[in-house]
């Protein structure tokens, strides 16, 4: 793609997150703390990061939104789905990541993120039983929810864009089967006659963003955006996939150390480590067929 076939990041983006918890919260905390100069998006390639461009005596470094359309912090609109009704000031107070004082200035933003129902099936998250939920609902019932759901808080919010994250929690590992996975046609006719063993939770958030023009980012090890029929949705749809799990913390270095270990014959007794977040994921986890989604 031509630079200038990128088009201008005009007016508002709604980021909707699947899961209002510990890491969603700190997230929209943190943007919303930054836009009112309240703290600095340290860590953030961005927001603070520079590229270089051209070479030679032509080489200059820029910032990010210099070389490419990109939205600002106070562009963005924040919504959600969760399994819990809690709002996002009470899921931050109650996730403990963020201390109050960082929380506090913009607690009139956060009660504001009520999340929406969630579209759920308990046998994916065994250990999680919030009630904010789509009762009786088939999974292309949930779709359809959910793109509705989209479609509702773009026009309530003014939106010009929307884009979808996953920041819930690890689903039971579902296995890529070429009889319901390998084609759009076989997903699309699993979620009509409600097949949940194939079908996750999780396919039908892709399956709805995508089907709306919004781009879907995948924080979790789900094998949501690994199966071809999404990939074919998102050639049909001109939107883009990404995302395989938020590596960035423990799992991040334990994926590193792993090999090093391995590599250099070195015996291992044992392995601990702790998740500082504290959140909702390190309970599903317990669950053995939530962990090995995890695994794999």
């Amino acid at each position: 793609m031509n630079q200038t076939d990128v088009k201008k990041a005009e007016g508002k983006l709604g980021i909707l997150v699947v899961g209002l918890g510990a890491v969603s919260t700190t997230f929209i905390t943190g943007v919303l703390m930054t836009r009112k100069g309240l703290a600095k998006p340290v860590g953030s390639m961005t927001q603070y990061d520079i590229m270089r461009v051209g070479e030679g005596a032509d080489k200059k470094y820029l910032h990010y939104n210099q070389i490419v359309p990109m939205a600002d912090l106070n562009d963005i609109e924040f919504g959600s789905w969760d399994v819990y009704p809690a709002n996002a000031f009470e899921s931050a107070m109650n996730a403990e990541v963020l201390k109050e004082k960082d929380i506090l200035p913009v607690k009139d933003e956060l009660e504001k993120i009520v999340p929406m129902k969630a579209a759920f099936d308990h046998n994916y998250a065994k250990r999680l039983d919030g009630d904010n939920i789509m009762h009786g609902k088939t999974r292309w019932e949930m779709v359809e929810a959910l793109r509705e759901d989209i479609r509702n808080f773009k026009k309530e919010h003014g939106c010009d864009r929307i884009v979808v994250l996953w920041a819930a929690s690890t689903e039971v590992y579902v296995a890529p089967d070429k009889d319901y996975h390998y084609t759009l046609a076989d997903l699309e006719k699993a979620m009509k006659a409600d097949d949940k063993e194939h079908v996750a939770p999780s396919m039908c958030y892709a399956y709805a963003a995508l089907s709306e023009g919004a781009p879907f980012i995948m924080g979790a090890p789900n094998t949501t955006v690994d199966i071809p029929a999404i990939w074919e949705l998102a050639e049909k749809t001109k939107m883009p996939i990404a995302g395989k799990d938020f590596k960035t913390g423990q799992t991040l270095v334990k994926s590193g150390f792993a090999p090093i270990i391995g590599v250099r014959c070195l015996g291992l007794a044992g392995w601990f480590s702790t998740n500082i977040l504290g959140n909702r994921d390190g309970l599903v986890l317990d669950e053995p067929a939530n962990f090995r989604t995890k695994e794999v």
